[in-house]
């Protein structure tokens, strides 16, 4: 019978088949993972970027990378839909459903069509049909009620074309922390927890957690990790399934290690800190800062390693630090593909190196 979700025996036979550094395969929850994913958020909602996307998902999927991130409003639905395509094109090759960790988010509102639709694809889909309610709806575009969850996992599975979510992101709750306030944030992502485990229950998803941009990234009000877990904890016991954080890190956003915004216990931690007291995975979006990481003034590459190119130098700094699990990085063409299979290829900086370069950058961990 064929796995509905990825497997600790089909990851691992994966790297069998798809050999790369033994540094750059990780593990979560067991299963053997590449340390760069592909990522499918940029490009425009049309024909020509979907075939893009395939090619070097395909590619990827191909040449080392079994973990995929988007999320079901990422380009009006079309990215899901690709990379559903892309897997069947996979397991067609020789790489079934179990090799893959597949990953998706909800809590902003999808659309189809045109931009401009958005509000009228609101209200017909989800006010109208009493699946959300007006106050449930945060910045116009943001909701993470336990209804219009549901819906939004139900259509993931759909347009992935899979029985089960490997990874389920509530995607950049700090949406709703800004205009509720933390005490009905907390209550309202309680509630979203319930329903997460509810679903691993269902066999709908196998593990959950919170994909962010700003929300551990800011010095006050930031989201707290410990009472996430906390909240994980009300709705699923000590076995509960939130198991990942997403937080963008790159050699400009390096908040992650350097910021301590996380009170757990009588200490303030960074965010990688407290996630390794929590034993919660640590996933990185914008690895390369959309390709700008380049437009660096040269003495910050001066104080790297020597790679062959300032983008794998980037990209090294980021999958070598500690408690970072995988990088996601976009791809529609197929150079940038090949540049940034070199950094899974190729072995990690040793920790005493990553730890010279923090020190020359003026990062103190």
């Amino acid at each position: 019978m064929a796995a509905c979700c990825a497997t600790v025996s089909g990851t691992q036979e994966y790297f069998r088949k798809v050999p790369i550094s033994l540094s750059k395969q990780k593990n979560i929850d067991g299963l053997a993972v590449s340390a760069l994913g592909a990522g499918t958020y940029l490009g425009p909602s049309d024909d020509a970027t979907d075939e893009q996307y395939w090619k070097i998902l395909v590619e990827a999927g191909l040449g080392g990378v079994n973990i995929f991130d988007t999320a079901v409003n990422y380009r009006g639905q079309r990215s899901e839909r690709i990379l559903g395509k892309a897997l069947k094109t996979l397991d067609g090759r020789g790489f079934p459903r179990s090799s893959f960790v597949v990953g998706t988010k909800g809590g902003f509102f999808p659309c189809e069509g045109s931009p401009e639709s958005f509000d009228e694809y609101v209200r017909v889909h989800f006010l109208d049909t009493g699946i959300v309610a007006p106050q449930e709806i945060a910045a116009g575009v943001h909701c993470m009620s336990p209804a219009f969850l549901e819906t939004q996992i139900e259509t993931s599975l759909r347009n992935l074309q899979i029985e089960c979510i490997d990874q389920y992101f509530l995607h950049n709750p700090e949406v709703q922390l800004r205009e509720t306030g933390e005490e009905i944030f907390y209550k309202r992502l309680e509630k979203a927890f319930q329903l997460f485990e509810k679903k691993v229950a269902e066999k709908k998803i196998a593990r959950y957690g919170l994909a962010t941009w700003d929300g551990f990234r800011q010095k006050k009000g930031s989201l707290q990790l410990a009472q996430a877990v906390q909240c994980a904890k009300n709705a699923g016991g000590e076995a509960h399934h939130f198991q990942l954080i997403q937080i963008p890190f790159n050699l400009v956003m390096l908040e992650g290690i350097s910021m301590k915004n996380q009170l757990f216990g009588k200490e303030k931690l960074s965010v990688l800190e407290a996630a390794r007291q929590s034993k919660i995975a640590v996933m990185v979006s914008s690895p390369l800062m959309q390709g700008q990481v380049k437009l660096l003034c040269s003495r910050v590459f001066e104080s790297l390693p020597k790679e062959e190119s300032r983008m794998i130098a980037a990209l090294q700094f980021v999958l070598s630090t500690p408690q970072i699990s995988t990088a996601f990085i976009g791809m529609k063409d197929l150079a940038h593909w090949m540049e940034n299979q070199k950094g899974l290829l190729k072995d990690g900086w040793s920790l005493a190196e990553w730890t010279a370069a923090c020190a020359h950058l003026g990062i103190v961990e």
